[in-house]
């Protein structure tokens, strides 16, 4: 997908609806021309992304690499809600060529699941 500047426009307009920041300067952010507009650095700006635009948007606004790089253990916890950071640690871990756990078995779900399976509880001798 390749976006148009009037879509570019149009989707910081979506981004900026609660400050007075021209979307012009937003899209100069992003694209390295200006370190700031109004409260938008490119942190914030990417953020504001991340929790408002599709994926496929996402990646054609910012490009690959951009997404690849931006995206931190920092960043994502600026994230909310939870399951949104969650749902973007996945995508990235795939576009890294991290190993990912797909059926969600992972060493974090046993820790929380291992007392359910292997409890003595029902042991009365």
């Amino acid at each position: 997908m390749i976006l148009s500047r009037d879509e570019k426009l149009a989707v910081m307009r979506s981004l900026n609806w609660d400050y007075s920041t021209s979307p012009e300067d937003m899209l100069a952010v992003l694209e390295g021309r200006l370190p700031k507009a109004g409260p938008f650095d490119r942190n914030f700006l990417f953020v504001r992304s991340l929790e408002r635009v599709s994926w496929h948007r996402l990646i054609a606004l910012w490009g690959v690499e951009a997404v690849k790089e931006l995206y931190t253990p920092e960043l994502a916890r600026r994230l909310f809600p939870r399951d949104l950071r969650r749902k973007y640690d996945f995508a990235l871990a795939v576009l890294r060529r991290e190993p990912v756990s797909v059926a969600g078995w992972g060493a974090e779900r046993y820790k929380s699941k291992r007392h359910r399976f292997f409890s003595d509880r029902g042991n009365r001798s």
